[in-house]
């Protein structure tokens, strides 16, 4: 079976660490390999919990783990010797030249992010090869997941602002200074490196913001503290124009099962699901219910799988309403932002040249800005239902 217009579907499951997203990772792509998908599960979680969750051993190496279902848990290093070894072997050289062991100047190689861009140019390979009709992502923690995908975002903001100057200027040293220098310059295969992955996160940044295939789902359990955490993710995510498309609850206390419970936890759990239909509506909402057991291996995550879809199919779209919008309405173009949870004064906002920087707390995000907007000065911007709409002179 394959996925209409033989698409690969990408799902990444993020939230609150401890709330459930590898059990659900793991029961979603059992259950859309169980439907005749060709599926992989991914781990770009250092703390990877993949292999326990499906009882396997798993590495950094792709394998099979089932009919129709591969796993991976990405691992840095196994990266940098396979996939980085142009950047690796210069990085590693600079160190040594600086005075480090060449066993710590390896790890030294290994910089913020290596994973996560690992993690991504998979994704772009799924695609490019259509191996995989569906492609599960169980992801870090909230905070290291927002990085992982504003991660194209922001690097090619960078690489088109500074990447021209920082070859260039690396080339004129090569021919002066470098002659004389012990510290290894970069070199030409290097600088090719540099080349591929600035064209390689221009395309994992299209497959991102692609909502007809690509869409994050939101994992949480019915606590003040985590429902808190998932509203603020839901607004960085729309911040960087991606689809959240639905809330799964997790770990539930069953209706069934109130002799076992106090109580006091059900009329808890009754109070913090109002304020999460209250938070979250109209987004799709997805319930799974508390284990007797630990939900590891196939049996159990079949038994999850069937708590959150039924007999309907893990992989399909809930929703494709996009982040950012532009239009022109009564003769004034506007830039519509999606900000759930968001107020006017805990977005900072300015115009510099063709780029429009939004930041919210500690989230920024520059939106390239169409030709005809470049030059249009911005005359206001307000809050409407959850949207921030900025208007242009």
């Amino acid at each position: 079976m394959h996925l209409s217009g033989e698409r690969t579907r990408v799902i990444i499951y993020t939230g609150k660490g401890g709330v459930g997203k590898t059990s659900v990772s793991a029961a979603t792509a059992l259950r859309c390999a169980k439907l005749g998908y060709r599926t992989i599960a991914m781990s770009t979680d250092s703390a990877h919990s993949l292999a326990d969750s499906l009882d396997v051993p798993l590495t950094g190496e792709i394998k099979k783990v089932g009919k129709n279902l591969d796993a991976i848990e990405v691992d840095v290093i196994h990266e940098m010797e396979t996939r980085w070894q142009e950047i690796g072997k210069y990085l590693s050289d600079f160190m040594v030249s600086q005075g480090l062991d060449p066993i710590s100047s390896k790890e030294m190689t290994v910089w913020p992010g290596m994973e996560l861009m690992s993690a991504l140019f998979y994704i772009e390979e799924f695609k490019k090869a259509g191996e995989y009709d569906v492609v599960v992502m169980d992801t870090a923690p909230t905070a290291e997941t927002l990085r992982l995908l504003s991660f194209p975002d922001t690097a090619d903001w960078y690489f088109d602002k500074m990447y021209k100057i920082f070859k260039n200027t690396v080339r004129l040293a090569r021919a002066t200074v470098g002659k004389v220098m012990s510290m290894p310059m970069p070199t030409d295969a290097f600088l090719n490196d540099l080349d591929h992955l600035k064209d390689r996160m221009k395309t994992v940044r299209q497959i991102l913001l692609d909502s007809e295939t690509t869409s994050v789902r939101l994992v949480l359990n019915p606590e003040k503290m985590v429902i808190n955490e998932t509203k603020r993710a839901y607004t960085y995510l729309s911040l960087y124009n991606l689809t959240v498309e639905c809330i799964v609850v997790n770990r539930l206390l069953p209706e069934d099962a109130r002799g076992h419970y106090p109580e006091v936890k059900y009329e808890e759990q009754s109070k913090y699901m109002q304020m999460i239909e209250e938070s979250f509506s109209p987004l799709k909402m997805l319930k799974s219910y508390q284990s007797s057991t630990e939900v590891v291996g196939k049996k159990s995550l079949e038994v999850l799988a069937e708590q959150l879809f039924g007999d309907t199919d893990p992989s399909q779209v809930y929703t494709t309403e996009k982040s950012m919008e532009i239009y022109s309405k009564d003769g004034v173009d506007q830039l519509s932002l999606k900000l759930p949870f968001s107020s006017k004064d805990q977005v900072e906002l300015y115009k510099s040249n063709d780029v429009l920087i939004v930041t919210v707390g500690w989230y920024k995000r520059s939106v390239a800005l169409p030709y005809s907007l470049v030059k249009k000065e911005v005359r206001k911007a307000e809050f409407k239902d959850g949207r921030l709409v900025i208007s242009f002179k």
